[in-house]
């Protein structure tokens, strides 16, 4: 296929295994870009580590910046979760401080990533040693056909191209793959449906059962972000707020 593919890498088994299958299959791989929350998994950075000394290539991290300047003593996604202006729509008023946590039909750090991604698959245009068209590559899988459909396929700066589609690998092949070659995310998958942010609001509550039980600092660290959030304003996560589900799950054990 005539172009240069660049892998959107989320770090999960379908990302993963689009990337090593591109390269065995001898497919080129102008970049490999991984969108950095710092709300990740400390597995995630191993895993990552553990890609690139695999492959060989080095994978150019994103993140999120704040304005220069800003009175604020946290970065990225933590400044646009508790101190960042809200304008309201329409207007030049602020609202509110905070986006607050995301909410399943509000995701707005998936709308920072991906404007984020956006902007670098436009550079990547420019670059002189990358042949056009460019071809974001999307790990979406086999049995994930339904959200290709729903995606906005196209730019007039780049294509997407889904692999595993191509090569109907489904989600249970993608991670099979992975592990047959020494990939396991220090057992992540054992305890998680999908691999994204730990604060992630569409976690299910037996996952944020299994976060709270298992990974007691990224827990604290949640109930600390939920901290500088005002009073009863978009305190809510998941179904509750998180000291609700902590009190809740503090009493299920305690039967």
């Amino acid at each position: 296929m005539a172009g240069s593919n660049v892998v959107s890498l989320s770090g999960g088994k379908d990302s993963t295994a689009m990337l090593l299958m591109l390269l065995e299959r001898g497919e080129d791989v102008a970049d490999i870009v991984f969108y950095d929350t710092g709300w990740e998994f400390p597995q995630m950075y191993e895993h990552l580590a553990r890609l690139e000394e695999f492959t060989g290539l080095k994978i150019t991290r994103l993140n999120a910046r704040i304005p220069n300047g800003t009175a604020s003593d946290k970065k990225g996604l933590d400044w646009l979760f508790a101190d960042a202006p809200v304008i309201k729509r329409g207007t030049s008023i602020v609202h509110r401080v905070g986006y607050g946590w995301p909410f399943p039909s509000g995701r707005w750090c998936a709308g920072r990533k991906q404007a984020a991604l956006r902007a670098h698959f436009q550079a990547m245009t420019y670059r002189q040693d990358v042949q056009l068209p460019v071809w974001q590559c999307i790990g979406f899988a086999a049995d994930e056909v339904k959200r290709r459909n729903n995606l906005k396929v196209g730019s007039r700066w780049y294509n997407h191209r889904f692999p595993l589609i191509e090569w109907e690998i489904t989600e249970k092949d993608a991670l099979a793959y992975c592990r047959k070659l020494g990939f396991d995310w220090n057992g992540l998958y054992e305890q998680f449906h999908r691999l994204s942010c730990f604060c992630c609001p569409l976690q299910s509550l037996d996952e944020l059962r299994a976060l709270r039980r298992n990974f007691p600092s990224l827990w604290k660290r949640m109930l600390l972000m939920e901290s500088w959030l005002p009073e009863g304003i978009q305190r809510r996560f998941n179904t509750s707020t998180v000291s609700g589900l902590d009190a809740r799950f503090a009493a299920e054990e305690a039967i």
